[in-house]
């Protein structure tokens, strides 16, 4: 079995948000559907903070670490600024 990615995930929960909003699953069906989009949303949760504290290590052992406020605008891939 494949293993889940960060990536997969995400386009699993869009997928689930589409049905969810579409109005034709029933009411069990939607339950169902939310309460595996909950896991999802824990895994995601679960992975960026795994890479958060991958990133602060390695941080630490180039002896850069400094915190600052977290502005999405500065870390898109889209914005033309090479950060990712």
């Amino acid at each position: 079995m494949k293993e889940r990615t960060y990536e997969s995930a995400m386009e699993e929960l869009d997928e689930m948000i589409e049905k969810l909003e579409s109005g034709e699953l029933t009411l069990d069906e939607s339950l169902e559907v939310f309460a595996e989009a909950v896991k999802l949303v824990k895994y995601c949760n679960e992975k960026l903070e795994g890479a958060r504290k991958k990133m602060l290590v390695l941080s630490e052992e180039l002896g850069e670490v400094t915190e600052k406020e977290f502005r999405e605008e500065d870390y898109r891939a889209d914005s033309g600024n090479g950060r990712i």
